[in-house]
């Protein structure tokens, strides 16, 4: 219980898209913290707080939070606050309008209030269907517990319908796990993990291109899954593969470039999320996506030859390879 406790502390992000240009920055940060109810009134350490000031005292002069981070440390936690200032015309706040659904990052938490087959309804409208989350459970000493994942099935203009599925991503026979269920006045946290990303694009400046629109998400690169495709001798990586992958780095969105397009995913219900348009050549295109790690041989005890899209145990192109996998036409 206590690593899961842990781990569920170590991600809560709030992010912006910040344009810089006239905006001062800072970090604020507060150490072995046990109280968390009453860390955003008291002094924070760092270059502007210099132990004088609280979050609340900085909200009051003008700054705005870009980007939180709370981490466990033997039962203390570590709060490192990311804040702005003097760019209130320069902000874009990538969140959900009262017209329509838009993708964000920022993780959106709301209080369960009731549960009917396995399902809750919130009262928050113009959701992406496929959106997911996780619920936690909040003991009476702060304590906190995953008990469920979460995931958009249905959303209009007003509520949105929740279905709770079983929260697996700790895939450890060491690590004990809890009967509970989720109940009445647990927390529903939907884009949990959206900022942390992996790319999958077809040449370098696509990859780099991609990770420059979104300053503040964090890329795992890569060259880290074509590594763990090599170790398993999996040289062209199926659905199963990238979402396995990107569930066990603790990833929330998976960015593949394909078809003159970015397609965003969730990481645990493969629904794609959003997309935009992205200029780039069809020549030069790397498979299976663009890696810094040499030729990944095919274990041949393994290898799927089944796949329907394989010819010969080799895929086509870059191109239908994955607009295969993401079902497009």
């Amino acid at each position: 219980m206590n690593i899961l406790n842990k781990l569920v502390l170590s991600t809560f992000v709030t992010l912006l898209f910040v344009s810089a240009s006239n905006a001062q920055t800072t970090v604020c940060y507060k150490n072995n913290w046990e109280t968390p109810s009453t860390i955003q009134t008291t002094p924070l350490d760092g270059d502007v707080c210099e132990g004088k000031l609280s979050l609340n005292d900085m909200k009051k002069d003008g700054w705005s939070v870009v980007d939180i981070k709370v981490d466990s440390n033997q039962n203390k936690l570590n709060y490192r606050y990311f804040l702005v200032k003097g760019s209130s015309n320069t902000i874009e706040q990538m969140t959900v309008d009262t017209t329509k659904a838009n993708f964000s990052i920022k993780p959106i938490g709301v209080k369960i209030d009731n549960i009917k087959d396995n399902k809750t309804t919130i009262n928050i409208g113009n959701l992406l269907v496929g959106t997911s989350g996780i619920v936690v459970h909040v003991y009476n000493n702060d304590k906190r517990l995953i008990v469920s994942n979460a995931k958009v099935i249905q959303s209009n203009n007003t509520s949105s319908i929740v279905e709770f599925f079983d929260f697996k991503d700790l895939k450890q026979d060491a690590i004990p796990t809890s009967n509970r269920n989720v109940e009445i006045n647990d927390i529903l946290v939907l884009n949990y993990m959206y900022q942390s990303s992996l790319v999958i694009a077809p040449t370098q400046d696509t990859f780099k291109i991609v990770r420059s629109n979104f300053k503040y998400n964090n890329f795992l690169h890569s060259d880290i899954f074509a590594a763990q495709l090599k170790i398993d001798g999996q040289p062209y990586p199926s659905k199963e593969d990238i979402q396995n992958f990107s569930i066990k780095q603790n990833i929330g969105t998976i960015f593949i470039v394909v078809n003159k397009k970015v397609y965003i995913l969730d990481a645990k219900t493969f629904n794609i999320l959003t997309s935009y348009d992205i200029p780039y050549e069809n020549k030069d295109l790397q498979m299976p996506f663009y890696s810094r790690v040499e030729k990944i041989e095919s274990n041949l005890l393994t290898f799927d030859y089944s796949i329907p899209f394989i010819t010969d145990s080799k895929p086509t192109t870059y191109e239908e390879f994955y607009k295969n996998i993401l079902g497009l036409e």
